[in-house]
């Protein structure tokens, strides 16, 4: 592999690394909630990433049985050949109850080109619904083909802010700056979500501006 393409796979897999769960939008925390059967969603985003990665992604989800879904995340590089496809299963351990913690575990995959085998990642959930709005929690780790296993941790407060929900999170992983941000999500038109998020990690800003699509 030549440099050039050897620093883009290197930026583009810092990237992938610090987020590899495919988190409801804006949130780079995931929650414990699924699509009810036989519904999904199609999310569809522009972000700058840590390294300087600007990537476009396109990330389907469907939930052929309750408490089950199953997603899948296309992403390139502005400006390169350079691509990752990510697949992933999502398991609701426990239901949603306010008052209560309810509990997801997330199994996946992203094979990025140029890389050789796929990095493979696994994350526990929590939530918790409060009156003032919800916390969750995420653990987990990820493996690139011949890399160490690199654990994270993630922690996310969402709340309503009158037409609009809003977030605080901090994530951080091994080997990675920690990323601290906030986001904003808003229903434009039924079934319709307009969302963005501002963050910092490594003393890079990070941005992000999406779009999200119910069925």
């Amino acid at each position: 592999m030549s440099d050039l393409p050897h620093a883009i796979f290197t930026t583009l897999l810092a990237a992938l690394l610090l987020n590899p769960v495919h988190a409801g939008r804006p949130l780079n925390i995931d929650d414990a909630n699924v699509n009810e059967a036989g519904a999904g969603h199609l999310e569809a985003w522009y972000a700058r990433q840590p390294g300087d990665a600007r990537l476009w992604t396109v990330a389907p989800a469907y939930a052929p049985w309750q408490g089950i879904e199953l997603g899948a995340a296309w992403s390139r590089e502005h400006g390169s050949a350079l691509s990752s496809t990510s697949l992933q299963s999502k398991i609701q351990l426990s239901a949603p109850h306010e008052g209560r913690w309810h509990h997801a575990a997330v199994l996946g995959l992203t094979h990025t080109r140029f890389q050789h085998g796929a990095t493979r990642y696994a994350t526990l959930i929590a939530s918790r619904e409060f009156p003032a709005g919800a916390l969750h929690i995420n653990l987990g780790a990820s493996r690139t083909p011949g890399g160490p296993t690199l654990p994270a941790l993630g922690l996310a407060w969402e709340q309503a802010l009158g037409t609009a929900t809003g977030h605080l999170e901090w994530l951080g992983q091994r080997q990675s700056k920690p990323l601290f941000g906030l986001g904003l999500r808003r229903e434009v038109f039924k079934d319709l979500q307009l969302d963005g998020s501002l963050g910092r990690s490594g003393g890079s800003t990070l941005y992000s501006l999406g779009l999200k699509l119910q069925f």
